[in-house]
């Protein structure tokens, strides 16, 4: 399994002269140094629409550091020439020729006869389709433009602030007549977390014949557009939260290497198991490599939360451990020997303290099960075609999830891995076969197991209230035999000057402790909230086994699906809200 790279997208303006061209060469190519040197382990690729220009510069810095160039054409080679020059056009071919290079063409929402051209309007929307790819794909998009919002669907500006989330979702909803007037903040933090996606800005002028550079032209920096529609905030240098972002990135990279030396992830459980290819509605290299990112996220999932628990185990049995020792040495022998034991004991759980706050596996265990599960239900929303591969982070920024510390970055690996696909006749074609299949292998599975899951925890959860039970009558009766007893078991001697009194206080004191102690792991394991969430998921799921019994049609079943895909990722990350609070103060605290 390959690891998870980090993908440059760009947009900009085709007609760049020699000036503005060697600028933003000199920008691309700085900034591409500076993000090697933070991501050691994790690949950088490229994705460029080829077009002359900006995307051309993007390719030829990236082709030239060695990165791996991904070409996605807006139109198939034949028709896409149109647009080019003969010399633009032999460059094109000299490019794609790279070894480095993959070219691939995007879907076409309109089918020509043979020999038939395009019309304008078509191909503007094919200049749209591939902006959203681009869109989708990048972590971080560089932009080659002259700040200006021309308003034209697939343009740069349109690209650029939809990938920002700084213009209206819906094209209807956008000013018509005249593009809206962009705001431009200046900050000069770079250190506040910000929750949205940034871009990185080479500015340029434009002049009369084209696009330059002059000396009046603004700086680079960095754009984000998460305070308001057609408000960009402008930063000098790199922002925090992208710096951050980028080192999880990498720690998560570095996680998947070692579980992939020990053999520790999984192929048994592929969301593509038992499923037929030749079904699929999107190109089964997009499915297959969303599914192998799950199975990523699920192993590193898998890995933190052993040793989260293993930590919280250790720690209570270190807190158990003390507290006998100080029982036995007050109230049966004063021996140095226990003193000194309680120390070892306190060093031994102070240096492993100090060693696992570097892991950070309790958190690491949180984001990647809430990516995990992401991925999961957009792999089963793709096979019916009702995926948005950004309502996830759309739903992160809502509930609060995004504004914890190392959770913001799995949304880069959403909205890049989440295939996009914009032919839903494609859909159509298998749909019966593929709402089956989510029916059997995704409703019916998770409703299986969650059932499973809320029994077991709920028997572990009763036999452990039972133990409890004993405990506080046991500790309750040994206090009326102190009361009844005192002084018959004073003269009961067992060894030198250990009597019953003294055993008999020892346990009364012991019990009561082990059973904090084992409050105190329970809290941590939060087995309660694990139960609640058990039987939250299975309600949901039971609930859509029912309507899916009931759906007349094939709409009907996608919708039920398509709704219980969101209620379970809600809840989902709702649970992981609480899971955290348990574990961190709130960041005013202290």
């Amino acid at each position: 399994m390959s690891r998870t790279p980090y993908v440059i997208g760009i947009t900009g303006h085709r007609d760049l002269d020699e000036a503005a061209t060697q600028y933003a060469t000199q920008q691309i190519t700085s900034l591409l140094a500076s993000l090697k040197s933070r991501l050691a382990l994790t690949p950088i690729v490229v994705v460029t629409g080829m077009a002359d220009g900006a995307d051309r510069v993007l390719a030829k810095v990236a082709l030239k550091l060695g990165y791996p160039v991904t070409a996605l054409l807006p139109l198939p080679k034949e028709e896409y020439r149109k647009d080019f020059s003969e010399a633009s056009w032999q460059e094109f071919n000299q490019i794609i020729a790279n070894p480095l290079v993959e070219c691939s063409v995007v879907e076409q929402l309109h089918e020509c006869a043979p020999g038939e051209s395009m019309s304008d309007q078509e191909r503007d929307t094919q200049y749209w389709v591939l902006g959203q790819h681009l869109i989708c794909q990048s972590n971080l998009m560089i932009a080659i433009w002259d700040g200006e919002n021309t308003g034209l669907t697939g343009g740069t500006s349109d690209v650029l602030l939809d990938y920002l989330d700084a213009q209206p979702r819906r094209r209807n909803d956008r000013i018509s007549g005249s593009a809206a007037t962009i705001t431009y903040l200046h900050r000069e933090d770079s250190q506040q977390q910000l929750m949205g996606r940034q871009a990185y800005w080479v500015p340029v002028d434009k002049t009369e014949h084209g696009h330059s550079r002059s000396e009046q032209t603004p700086q680079v920096c960095f754009l984000s557009g998460e305070i308001g529609t057609y408000e960009l905030e402008c930063f000098p240098s790199i922002p925090k939260s992208l710096l951050d972002d980028m080192a999880q990135l990498e720690e998560y990279n570095e996680q998947i290497q070692v579980l992939e030396e020990e053999g520790a992830i999984n192929r048994n459980y592929s969301l593509l198991n038992d499923y037929d290819l030749t079904r699929a509605p999107i190109p089964t290299d997009l499915l297959k490599d969303l599914d192998t990112e799950f199975l990523k996220a699920d192993a590193v999932a898998i890995d933190n939360q052993k040793h989260s628990d293993s930590q919280f185990t250790l720690f209570s049995l270190i807190a158990a451990a003390m507290g006998f020792l100080f029982l036995v040495y007050a109230k049966i022998v004063a021996s140095n020997y226990l003193l000194i034991g309680y120390l070892v004991l306190f060093l031994i759980g102070w240096r492993y303290y100090r060693r696992i706050q570097k892991r950070h596996s309790f958190t690491n265990h949180l984001t990647a099960r809430a990516l995990a599960e992401t991925l999961r239900t957009q792999f089963y929303l793709l096979l019916i075609g009702r995926n948005n591969h950004k309502r996830p982070t759309h739903l992160m920024n809502t509930c609060g999830v995004s504004q914890f510390e190392g959770f913001n970055w799995i949304k880069h690996i959403i909205l890049s891995k989440v295939p996009m696909h914009l032919d839903h006749k494609t859909h159509q074609k298998h749909l019966h076969y593929n709402v089956e299949f989510v029916c059997e292998h995704w409703l019916m599975d998770q409703t299986s197991y969650f059932e499973r899951k809320t029994r077991i925890l709920s028997q572990h959860h009763h036999k452990l209230e039972h133990i409890k039970s004993f405990l506080f009558i046991s500790s309750a009766l040994m206090a009326v035999m102190l009361i009844l007893f005192k002084y018959a078991m004073t003269d009961l001697v067992f060894y030198a000057d250990i009597n019953a009194k003294s055993v008999t206080v020892l346990l009364m004191g012991l019990l009561p402790f082990l059973l904090g102690v084992w409050e105190i792991y329970q809290n941590k394991m939060a087995v309660k909230e694990l139960l609640w969430q058990y039987r939250t998921q299975s309600v949901l799921f039971n609930e859509a086994k029912q309507h899916i019994e009931k759906a007349d049609t094939l709409d009907q079943k996608c919708a039920v699906l398509s709704e219980l895909a969101e209620r379970a990722l809600l809840e989902n990350f709702i649970w992981i809200i609480h899971r955290f609070h348990r574990e961190h103060e709130p960041p005013t605290a202290g």
